[in-house]
């Protein structure tokens, strides 16, 4: 006999970036649609979840509770596998149209004149100037270790990701730190320290509401669609 199928009640925000203009935010696009497809993909698994036992009012199992946290951190690993395709693809042409991103590149090849680099392990100071000075396309040369330092880590934090979007010369995307600093505090919660409450008497995890895991997800998945419109609109103008 076939199972009964579940009228869904909730769901994330709709894609509402279209096909890219620009191929070279093809790649970046793909990952996106697929972040949002899988983050939705843990709510429906969720919501099934909590089907099955009838919809009942009241505190979600640990089972219910690992799949919001699931779907939460997996909008903030696409985030950054979105950010980074697109710097890999995007930063040697947004140097050429973008004075924003051409006044980084500059501040960045600065930096690591003086062996001043941000990132730790990142080529600097005689070794970076050797490098670029033997290299048959010097600036090319610069421009890869940059796209190198700003791919090299892990994002974290909201200052990461306003690193990210100043280093894609972004003027309308707007990193909201009072909004986005509790999505990433509660992700690196998550992955650190299982979302355990250390200070609690008895080490008890912390409690995730659906509608509020939902919005933090949203918004990790709008700031990447806002993010990749704009860049799309720079490369993508004929």
């Amino acid at each position: 006999m076939a199972k009964k199928s579940v009228t869904r009640k909730h769901k994330l925000r709709a894609p509402l970036l279209g096909e890219p203009k620009s191929e070279r935010c093809g790649k970046a696009a793909v990952i996106l649609e697929r972040t949002h497809g899988s983050a939705d993909a843990l709510l429906k698994a969720y919501e099934l979840a909590w089907s099955s036992r009838g919809g009942p009012r009241g505190m979600s199992t640990d089972d219910e509770q690992d799949l919001l946290r699931a779907m939460l951190v997996m909008a903030a690993s696409g985030l950054d596998s979105m950010l980074k395709q697109l710097i890999r693809d995007t930063l040697s042409t947004l140097v050429a149209v973008n004075d924003r991103v051409r006044d980084g590149l500059e501040k960045f090849a600065t930096r690591s004149i003086r062996g001043e680099a941000e990132v730790p392990d990142s080529l600097g100071g005689t070794k970076f100037l050797a490098r670029v000075l033997i290299s048959s396309q010097p600036q090319q040369q610069v421009i890869e270790e940059y796209i190198r330092e700003l791919t090299g880590g892990s994002l974290q934090s909201v200052s990461e990701l306003s690193r990210t979007a100043a280093a894609l010369g972004l003027s309308r995307t707007k990193i909201d730190h009072s909004v986005l600093n509790p999505i990433f505090g509660i992700r690196n919660k998550i992955i650190h320290e299982l979302d355990i409450d250390l200070d609690g008497d008895r080490r008890k995890r912390n409690l995730r509401g659906r509608d509020a895991m939902m919005k933090a997800t949203n918004k990790l998945l709008e700031v990447g669609e806002e993010i990749l419109g704009e860049v799309d609109g720079v490369l993508g103008v004929p």
